[in-house]
């Protein structure tokens, strides 16, 4: 569970984790296996498949901590698997590493269950940080999917008053509870949430646990999606 914390945040795949690697073509293939033993040096086995077909015959044998998948392969668009691993494998970060770059193909991968989108078409630095950032439990966004996420929060309209209530299920919250989950979905981390509500570190935590068992959440990009639904983030 993802509670914010750089210790707690530690994904608990991440140690001598499988890897799977769907790319269709060698080069781009081996450049991303590079540059995850550069991100994520702990990682396990790195196994690769050019196809659908093959990742489905790799899943059939194998459990897997961490996907990186491109979403057109010459067999078809990778929704299915990525669906098909999120099922299967419970603690399984899948990303989407792909040259589309457009709200519907990012849209399209965050709702069948991947936790990060990273373009090809990014430095290998940009990579290689984004990567990073799955040890901590954040998702492997590449910056201007990152925008074009939060522009579409921003220019959606939000319903209001009773068609808000109907849309948001209802979830009572204590008001520390709605404040750490506001500070939450603002980007601060536990230490400085503790700080500006003037409570222990143990106590935020606390707060973000049963949080995170309220509203059936477990990382803090959920967080910050259900604060912003909630009218808690502006």
């Amino acid at each position: 569970m993802d509670l914010l914390d750089p210790v707690a945040e530690r994904p608990p795949w991440l140690g001598n984790a499988r890897v799977l690697i769907v790319e269709d073509l060698e080069q781009p293939r081996k450049w991303l296996a590079g540059l995850l033993r550069t991100a994520l040096p702990e990682v396990g086995p790195v196994d690769c498949a050019a196809t659908l077909a093959e990742a489905y015959r790799c899943i059939a044998d194998h459990a897997y901590g961490l996907a990186v998948i491109d979403w057109t392969l010459p067999d078809g668009d990778s929704e299915e698997l990525i669906r098909t691993l999120v099922a299967k494998l419970a603690q399984v970060t899948v990303i989407v590493a792909t040259i589309h770059h457009d709200d519907d193909h990012v849209f399209q991968a965050l709702r069948a269950g991947a936790s990060g989108y990273l373009l090809k078409s990014e430095s290998a630095a940009v990579v290689t940080a984004q990567l990073q950032r799955l040890r901590v439990g954040e998702p492997a966004l590449s910056p201007s999917v990152a925008r074009r996420v939060l522009r579409y929060f921003r220019v959606t309209p939000q319903p209001d008053g009773a068609a808000r209530e109907a849309k948001v299920p209802r979830v009572d919250l204590t008001e520390r509870e709605r404040d750490v989950l506001r500070l939450i979905g603002k980007g601060y981390r536990v230490l400085e949430v503790s700080d500006l509500l003037g409570i222990s570190a143990h106590t935020v935590t606390s707060y973000v646990r049963d949080i995170y068992r309220k509203l059936g959440i477990s990382s803090r990009a959920e967080a910050a999606t259900e604060a912003i639904r909630r009218g808690l983030v502006g």
